[in-house]
This record gives C-alpha cells, structure tokens and sequence, in this order.
C-alpha cells in the first residue's frame, strides 16, 4: 500500500490546503521575536559574542532548528528533491553578513531516492562582520539584528515555511548564553584538507581522488557529498577504495545533469572516535562531461530490461487497481470535508426543486464534471510549463520527498 501514496498525496496536499483555515507557521507578535514554532519545527535565532557587537569584532548569529521525530530540513545541497534553507539578513550600515557555516549534513534514502539534510536539531551559524562604519545609537547602543528565513520541512510529505527574526545585542556587554550551540556547531563544520584532489570523467563515472585525509581514516568507509546539486546519482550505488593514503571513489553521473562544473567542491565524512566528522576539499575535474541523455532515458538507478522472446501486452500490475481505489476512497473523503461538502449539498437541494428537468440536470452535471477536469489539466500543464523552464517544484512539494 506504501507504493500507492505517491498517487494520492497530492490530492490531500491540495484537501488540506483548501480546508485549513490557520497558516502552518505560528504567528510573530508585532514582527519581533526570536522564535518562531510550527507542528514540524522550532526555528530559533540565536547569537554569540562574548566581547561585545563593538566595530572590529565577529559576532556569530545562527538559526536553530529543532525538528520533530521523523521531520528534516535541508543542507546547501538538497539533494534529489528539496530546498536548502535559506536565511536573508537586514543589519545596520557597517554590518556584513556572511555565509553559512554548513555543518555537515546526513544522507536521507526515501524510497529509490536519497536527499541530503539534518534532522534533530541543527544550528546554522553566520559571521557577522562589524566594521568602522557602524555607528550606534549613543543613547541605546545596541545591534539590531533581523532575519527572513525559508525552510521546507519533510518527512513523507513537506511543508514550506518562513519567519521573521528579530535580535538585538548589547554592544559593550557579553552575550554568551549559547556558546555551547555555538561551540558544537563550528566543531561539526568539515576541515579543510590541504591535499590534493582530483576528480576525472571516465564515461558516465566521476572518478575521484583525494588526497591528505588523517591516518586514522585509512581504510575507513567515507560518506561522499558533493556541494554542487544534480551533478551525480544521489541514490545509486558507488564504490570506493584506499590506494594507500589515497581514498578514490566511481560515483556514477546523473542522467539529467544541470552543471558541468570544472571544479567540484566535495566533503567527505567519517566516524571519528564515535562521531561524525567531515572533511571538505575542491576537486579540479579532468574531462569532458558527457552529454545529457534524451528525455525518457533510464538513469543508473533504473534496471535495463532486455526482452526475452516476442514482446507482449504487459498485464496491468495489481497496484494499479489498488490505486484506482485509494483514489476513489480519497474522492469519498474529499467530499465529506466541511469545505466541500456544504457545496455538495446545495448542488441537490438546486435539483431538487426543478425535479422535471432531466435534459437540464443533465446539461449541468457535463458541465460541473468538464469543468473540474479542464481546471486540473491547466494546473498540470501550468506545472509542467514551469518546470521545462527550469523551476524545482511539484504537486505540493510532495515530489517523492
């Protein structure tokens, strides 16, 4: 039955869109707060600056997410499906923002698909900058700090949400109350190897080296992830292999590629005295990147069939009967819900009182059936018409995520 949700989760995703009559992030009294909850995470802005916001120091702003069981988030690369959080800032004059301090993320398989992300709880961390040009108030001297930030929670089906963030620090006392997040997030970003590494195209196979990983990782298995999206088969199966101080790896290029890049910025993790740790790199790529296989095409995930003998009508498969029946259990549903079923039943009660005119009735019903088709054939054409421009996006974000 699980291979029938696919089929009918955007049918609920729309229900629950056009039912729901609260928005599914907590609303922010005045525009000001540090955190924001919603049924799937708690999203908290949060700062570090033990010396004070003064010009010449770094201050460290994060937002923290803590998910629910079985709910994640996303890291700079989604991914086979998914959003990266994003985070936009709004600082005083002299104030520079900088990037994420991505910690490193985990390999989430969903079905013959695999996303990278976080799950629990995960601080993203940003350095503030504060330069000569920032003057505050001499009356109230403070550092107003704001922050709009999107997010996609998953679990089986994914929720976008936002929120506004405000946070204002002294500027000559100590805020300090989170160094332990803070301490633990930058111990989770990925080293920088100053080896050498390589990667070079063999066919449909990114052929990778790399180059002045710790002794202590020799012979270990390494989690690869590359920072680029859509560049590799993220749910394929890969080999890899130690050639002395070397670690090399065959990871098997998408079937639908949407960069070429000629170097490729990779981290690769590990276990490390019983926690993970990362290991960031950028690898020149040798080669020409092969050509992008026509619509259609199978990709390194899909099995090759190669009949046998005459080729047959293929019987329909029982779960395309199974699904015909959740989807008419769904339309049952759907029109038991208190947004559509008051509309059903001032529908009868219109032909209930002109019981005479069959030919009418009959007009009425063709009409209402084409007109809920044709308007779910514009909104499929719609999506698909986005997506051949090269927009990420499906039925309710329910894309297999």
């Amino acid at each position: 039955m699980s291979s029938l949700i696919p089929l009918y989760r955007p049918l609920f995703a729309l229900l629950f869109a056009a039912c729901s009559t609260t928005p599914t992030w907590a609303a922010i009294p005045n525009g000001l707060s540090t955190t924001v909850t919603t049924e799937q995470v708690r999203a908290e802005l949060m700062a570090h600056a033990p010396d004070g916001a003064g010009p010449g120091k770094t201050v460290w702003v994060g937002l923290q997410l803590q998910h629910q069981p079985e709910w994640h988030t996303y890291w700079k690369n989604a991914g086979d499906s998914g959003q990266p959080t994003t985070l936009s800032w709004t600082l005083p004059v002299g104030v520079l923002a900088g990037d994420i301090a991505w910690p490193v993320p985990k390999k989430l398989p969903i079905g013959n698909l695999a996303n990278y992300g976080y799950d629990g709880s995960v601080l993203l961390p940003v350095p503030l900058t504060i330069t000569p040009d920032f003057k505050p108030s001499t009356l109230n001297p403070e550092l107003e700090i704001k922050l709009q930030a999107s997010w996609l929670a998953c679990k089986q089906e994914c929720v976008p949400q936002d929120g506004e963030f405000v946070l204002r620090l002294p500027v000559q006392g100590s805020t300090a109350l989170a160094a332990g997040a803070f301490a633990a997030a930058l111990v989770a970003q990925p080293k920088i190897l100053t080896g050498q590494s390589s990667i070079t195209i063999e066919g449909r196979a990114l052929k990778v080296s790399v180059n002045g990983l710790p002794t202590a990782l020799q012979g270990k298995t390494l989690e690869f992830f590359p920072e680029i999206a859509e560049v590799i088969e993220t749910a394929a199966s890969w080999t890899q292999a130690w050639q002395g101080a070397v670690w090399t790896a065959s990871v098997p290029i998408a079937t639908h590629r949407s960069a070429s890049p000629q170097t490729l910025p990779l981290v690769l993790v590990a276990e490390v005295g019983g926690k993970r740790s990362g290991f960031a790199s950028q690898a020149q790529v040798s080669g020409s990147w092969p050509a992008d296989a026509p619509p259609g095409a199978s990709s390194a995930m899909d099995p090759v069939v190669i009949p046998a003998g005459p080729t047959l009508p293929a019987p329909v498969p029982p779960s395309f009967w199974l699904a015909l029946l959740g989807a008419l259990l769904g339309g049952m549903i759907l029109n038991l819900m208190p947004c559509v079923f008051p509309v059903l039943a001032i529908k009868v009660v219109s032909f209930t009182r002109h019981p005479n005119e069959r030919h009418g009735h009959r007009i009425s019903g063709l009409a209402y059936s084409a007109g809920v088709v044709l308007s779910f054939l514009a909104l499929g054409a719609l999506m698909l018409a986005l997506r051949s421009a090269g927009e990420q996006l499906g039925w309710g974000f329910q894309r297999w995520v």
